[in-house]
């Protein structure tokens, strides 16, 4: 990190890490000003509506579950993907069908995590504010059983940690502030965030950026952070369900992403910053919007498709589980719907005749099954 691509302190200001000839970068507490130019106003009123199309559209489903999961399983591949882990949706997918309670594959495991966080706080966020401690423990779920296991889950960072690929400070793209900073500067984060009088989108948008800056953990801040903005967005009611995935947007745009974090940083470019998370914002939801109505339109064809062709109440069960999870075995069949293995066997071929579903060739393991209808809407 060099010093000198430091020029604004509008932001932040370089502080001297004591006993060394190194730099970190302390942000300022929050609020920061934010110029409210007729672009920002603009991308603020469109990613609202957005969002507001996608909370009306998840409002409309008659099994909101059955959408919930896969989106969470989406968010999680693509957020951890940022990260450098290689699993897949159908990874998570065939392996959740396939009934493994735990995986010796560090990156699947990683992304199970992120699911699991994210479902706790969901389920907290109902009865409780996002606060310190919550972030703690959604960090304690997150590098529980993985590779991050021994970097103190749930604890704040001890030492200067840094944002790069090696292992060296001098090679680090970006060296975060100490550890004697990050208490205050994330109760002021919190703060900031529960009860400032500002835009939502524009907190949330700010927090972000906050938060990779304080990266208050050894590990795990990336997929922290993004999480905290589907949390946000549901604890205010932005989004009636937590049908949005933010990450694809920053995957498909890695290099202005983190481009984009560090200017307001090293420039003060909040207002850069925010028209990139906004147009996000917008293009994510749009996204949503238009997935959500697919699978609802195809959820309705192939209910009529069985009743043309079958009496079995249980072959309509089956298919809600496909849009749970576009990918089954007739042992899972036989496990959720409590029945004899024969029964789950013909409802299974009943969607298998139907077309609804098609058989993965493989060499060994229980009969795969795929939606792949259903997937494809899924896929990323």
């Amino acid at each position: 990190m060099e010093p000198s691509e430091f020029k604004s302190e509008r932001t932040g200001k370089l502080k001297s890490i004591p006993n060394t000839i190194f730099h970190c970068f302390e942000p300022n507490e929050l609020p920061f000003e934010v110029k409210y130019t007729p672009e920002i106003v603009k991308l603020i009123s469109e990613a609202s509506l957005s969002l507001g199309n996608l909370s009306e559209a998840g409002r409309k489903l008659l099994n909101p579950h059955l959408l919930i999961m896969p989106y969470l399983k989406k968010e999680a591949v693509l957020s951890s993907k940022i990260e450098g882990t290689k699993t897949t949706l159908s990874d998570v997918f065939m392996h959740e069908a396939e009934k493994k309670k735990r995986t010796k594959d560090d990156d699947l495991q990683e992304v199970m995590n992120y699911v699991k966080a994210m479902q706790d706080g969901l389920s907290r966020i109902n009865t409780e504010k996002l606060s310190v401690q919550m972030i703690k423990d959604l960090h304690k779920i997150l590098l529980t059983g993985v590779r991050g296991e021994y970097k103190d889950p749930g604890k704040f960072k001890t030492e200067i940690n840094w944002i790069g690929t090696s292992y060296d400070i001098m090679e680090a793209k970006f060296v975060p502030c100490g550890p004697e900073s990050v208490e205050r500067l994330m109760i002021n984060l919190i703060e900031y965030l529960n009860n400032h009088n500002e835009t939502n989108l524009i907190k949330i948008g700010i927090s972000h950026y906050q938060f990779e800056t304080i990266h208050p953990f050894r590990d795990g801040n990336g997929r922290l952070g993004r999480l905290l903005i589907i949390l946000y967005l549901c604890q205010e009611k932005i989004i009636s369900q937590p049908l949005f995935y933010i990450s694809a947007f920053f995957v498909k745009f890695r290099e202005d992403y983190d481009a984009r974090l560090k200017r307001v940083s090293t420039a003060g470019d909040v207002e850069g910053w925010l028209k990139f998370f906004l147009t996000g914002v917008k293009k994510q939801a749009d996204d949503a919007v238009l997935r959500v109505e697919k699978m609802e339109e195809l959820r309705e064809k192939y209910r009529q498709k069985l009743l043309d062709i079958s009496q079995s109440t249980t072959v309509h069960h089956i298919l809600d589980y496909l849009f749970e999870n576009p990918f089954l075995t007739i042992p899972e069949v036989k496990e959720r719907l409590k029945c004899h293995y024969s029964k789950a066997k013909y409802n299974v071929e009943i969607l298998l005749s139907a077309g609804i579903i098609s058989e993965v060739e493989r060499e060994k393991g229980a009969r795969l099954f795929i939606a792949n209808e259903i997937f494809e809407i899924l896929e990323l």
